[in-house]
């Protein structure tokens, strides 16, 4: 069977099951399920359960079946009231009922006969669990607004859950840290290979990894459930957990707040460094403010959220750098010396000889380079550099010349989400939610440069994002709701030196070089140079963007005493690579051609600005890299069954389908296999047979996905909950999952480095070609047109085309026992 058939039988197989009547998603929201009984605990058909938001009104209803059993699902999480109705027997109501994300609270009703009289219950929210296995904690918006978060991130919470690891420096828990933020390990799975959900929505980014997507401002946020063991089988593509975000709705009532979280040189304490050297402490500054306001915009039917807030940092970070001096740029080295003032000599590559068998080369006399050898294009280039304006202790005059104590690295960063929740009627509901955010950290990394093209540093590094979610739910009625979700998330990274984009060249270099390097895409960019002990300047660019869709259609039906769920979980991720960061040609010079010896180590010999002033590089290369999108398809049909046995047994049955396309370029432009058994084209040119050769996807015949489906991809997923008294429960669980595979695969032959032909002599009289470094021109991939030559004689990378997605198997198994003072002890 093909790959398409292979899809569109897992389509159908979901349309099977939608139409025996089940299906549903990653899902946020709560669910309220139980029996209602009367005082001889027989079941009671047909009584009315309605819950109603008593912030917004919103209407839930439900009828018991045969067995007493009714099911309420999609329910926001936020503050409820309960209503049970059967006529002949008491009203009951239970309120102040807390709903949290992904609960499924299990609410046993007992009504006795009468027809006036009601039986009113003040909830309080269980401490045990007696429906479900999952094992996973809720961390409130209580918790959300007072306990520290470090940048306001709601995900710096997640260590507050027992078996969740933190993996990446505490600082880079920021709320635009996309990369560190996904660094957790859950009970001990693969870091990095979690499931982060948004409104139950993947918000997932490919970055070389698992990355998450938008993360929203902390006001903004209702809860997070981290769910360390979820025996459910709407959930996939995890190591080790889920994180599921749930932002606010707005309410009947408005709401406002404002605020700002700011940090100061005045109101910090000194550090323990600075205080044992006596010195003062240094200055810095953060501001994080904002606001958000909710409210209704048609009472008991439209509500709106608003969040926005802003972010900047100032950390100090003083720069000390090393760049040529006036005298240096003019050819003269005479006071060039070690910071024990020896005389370190500069060698004229230019008088190298065979002195019984050593290429030796003479000393420029008076350690200066005259004026008519220093090579043109050096002096334009060296014009970058800036005058020293500083010495430093401890080294010698000419090193760390170059001072910007005051510098700072600034973070500039927005993030704004909005949502509006309408109910059509009792019987349809839907939301809508846009949040975008992007970041800008300005600073030169580690250069001393503060203007121009030539400078070292994110200037800036861009991250951002933008995350969209609909979502639709409808009551069929007779315990049956549909709900369907689509979503589009946008990521954004792109660090660069702005000013180094868009430079012309040809200031030095030949127009007809210029005009082939790859670089002139974006306009030209100032060519990456790098002198050893010396500042390097420019920095390369490498624009990557993510744009990543899903669709979910989400059905539920009570049927007995089973609450059966299954669904779809669609995705297409699409990751858009650009690489420009040696596409302006990177040179680079060291002591090699002015040392008296082509092997001399020692420390007084030559300098790499010299070896720069003369024109001859050591080496360089201009890197032609071809623009690429990647695209992964993911299907998964899922059914679960929540089936309460009696009033003391509950089981959860799931399984679960992954198909997970292999990586495809859009161009095809990947490696498929190395075939041992092909016979080399080189095989005329060198006279005898020559066997293997690297194969492209989607050519002669080769499949366009590096690696097959993998299409065994089943999943089981078995819990059970015991209720062995009222204060005592039992759990446990086994569930097996498959991680999310990122891989891009390999593109040898999409790609290629011109490289500087510096020297054709073994390194003995240098070529001096800083003016023209690439006479014979800019090379161009050949891209699959070489066929099996293609990096001949070197070492073709490829993936396995029998590639087994990975997998883990979780379980665990323990007890909760409820203690006075509203106290719950757990041991699993």
């Amino acid at each position: 069977m093909s790959s398409v058939q292979w899809v569109r039988a897992a389509v159908c197989a979901v349309a099977v099951i939608a139409a025996a009547g089940a299906a549903a998603a990653q899902e946020f929201r709560a669910t309220v399920k139980g029996q209602v009984v009367d005082t001889s605990q027989a079941a009671l058909p047909g009584a009315t359960v309605t819950v109603q938001n008593t912030e917004t009104n919103e209407v839930a209803t439900a009828t018991t079946n045969e067995e007493g059993n009714f099911t309420v699902p999609f329910l926001r999480p936020g503050l409820y009231t309960m209503t049970v109705d059967l006529t002949g027997f008491q009203k009951y109501t239970r309120s102040d009922m807390r709903l949290s994300t992904g609960e499924t609270a299990n609410i046993n009703v007992q009504l006795g006969v009468g027809l006036t009289e009601s039986v009113n219950v003040v909830s309080e929210t269980p401490l045990l669990d007696t429906s479900r296995a999952d094992r996973g904690t809720v961390i409130d918006s209580a918790r959300i607004a007072e306990l520290p978060l470090q940048s306001r991130s709601p995900m710096a919470l997640a260590v507050l859950v027992a078996g969740v690891n933190y993996n990446a420096q505490a600082v880079y828990l920021r709320p635009f840290d996309n990369g560190a933020l996904a660094d957790w390990s859950m009970n001990g799975g693969q870091n990095r290979n979690n499931e982060f959900l948004l409104d139950g929505a993947p918000n997932n980014a490919n970055q070389g990894g698992n990355n998450i997507a938008y993360v929203p401002p902390a006001e903004a946020v209702q809860e997070m459930k981290v769910q360390t063991n979820s025996y459910d089988a709407q959930y996939g593509r995890t190591a080790g957990g889920v994180v599921n975000m749930t932002l606010k709705s707005g309410t009947n009532s408005f709401h406002g707040v404002g605020y700002d979280f700011m940090r100061r040189k005045a109101l910090a304490s000194n550090s323990f460094l600075l205080n044992a050297q006596s010195r003062p402490k240094t200055d810095q500054y953060i501001d994080q403010y904002g606001g958000s306001v909710d409210g209704p915009i048609w009472k008991n039917k439209t509500f709106f959220l608003f969040t926005g807030e802003k972010y900047r940092e100032g950390t100090p970070a003083p720069l000390f750098s090393t760049v040529p001096t006036q005298a240096m740029k003019a050819g003269d080295f005479s006071n060039l010396r070690d910071a024990q003032g020896n005389l370190i000599t500069i060698y004229d590559p230019a008088t190298g000889r065979d002195v019984n068998g050593v290429w030796t080369r003479d000393p420029f006399p008076g350690n200066i380079i005259p004026a008519n050898r220093i090579n043109a294009t050096a002096q334009q280039i060296a014009k970058y550099y800036p005058d020293p304006n500083g010495v430093t202790a401890g080294v010698a005059s000419w090193q760390q010349n170059l001072h910007w104590a005051e510098h700072f690295n600034r973070d500039l960063f927005w993030n704004w989400v909005g949502k509006v929740d309408h109910n059509f009627s009792p019987n349809d509901r839907a939301y809508f939610r846009w949040g975008e955010n992007e970041r800008n950290e300005m600073g030169n990394r580690g250069s001393a440069i503060r203007t121009g093209p030539a400078q070292d540093g994110q200037l800036p590094l861009w991250r951002a994002n933008r995350a969209l979610v609909g979502d639709w739910v409808h009551v069929f009625g007779a315990g049956t709701v549909l709900n369907l979700r689509g979503s589009y998330t946008y990521f954004l990274e792109w660090g660069q030196s702005s000013e180094s984009i868009g430079y012309d060249a040809s200031e030095f270099w030949p127009s007809s070089l210029v005009s082939q390097l790859p670089s002139q895409r974006i306009g030209g960019l100032f060519p990456r140079i790098e002198i050893e002990q010396f500042e390097e300047l420019s920095r390369g660019t490498s624009p990557n963007r993510n744009r990543n869709y899903s669709f979910q259609p989400n059905l539920s039906m009570t049927r007995g005493a089973h609450n059966i769920r299954s669904g779809l979980d669609m995705r297409w991720t699409n990751v858009y690579n650009e690489n420009y960061n040696n596409a302006g040609g990177i040179v680079r010079f060291t002591r090699q051609f002015t040392r008296s010896t082509i092997n001399s180590t020692a420390a007084l010999e030559g300098n790499a600005f010299a070896s720069f002033l003369l024109g001859a590089p050591n080496e360089g290369w201009v890197d032609n890299v071809v623009d690429r999108h990647y695209k992964w398809f993911y299907v998964a049909p899922w059914i679960q069954d929540d089936w309460r046995v009696n009033n003391k047994l509950s089981l959860n049955l799931g399984f679960r389908w992954d198909f997970n396309g292999g990586v495809e370029e859009s161009d095809n432009q990947l490696n498929y296999i190395f075939d041992p058994s092909i016979t080399n084209p080189v095989s005329g040119r060198v006279g005898q047979p020559v066997m293997g050769g690297l194969t492209f996807a989607g050519v002669d015949g080769a499949p366009t996905r590096p690696y097959r489906y993998d299409k065994n991809n089943y999943q089981a997923r078995v819990g059970a909950a015991f209720q062995i008294n009222d204060k005592t429960v039992m759990r446990g669980g086994y569930g097996k999952y498959f991680l999310n595979p990122t891989s891009q695969g390999f593109s040898n032959g999409f790609a290629i480095a011109t490289p500087i032909i510096t020297s054709n002599d073994g390194n003995r009289n240098p070529t001096y070609l800083l003016n023209n470094p690439w006479p014979s021109g800019i090379q161009s991939p050949p891209g699959n047109s070489l066929g099996s030559q293609t990096f001949l004689g070197r070492g073709p990378s490829f993936l396995n085309p029998d590639f087994v997605t990975p997998n883990v198997h979780q379980f665990s198994l323990g007890v909760q026992r409820e203690l006075p003072w509203r106290m719950m002890f757990e041991a699993t």
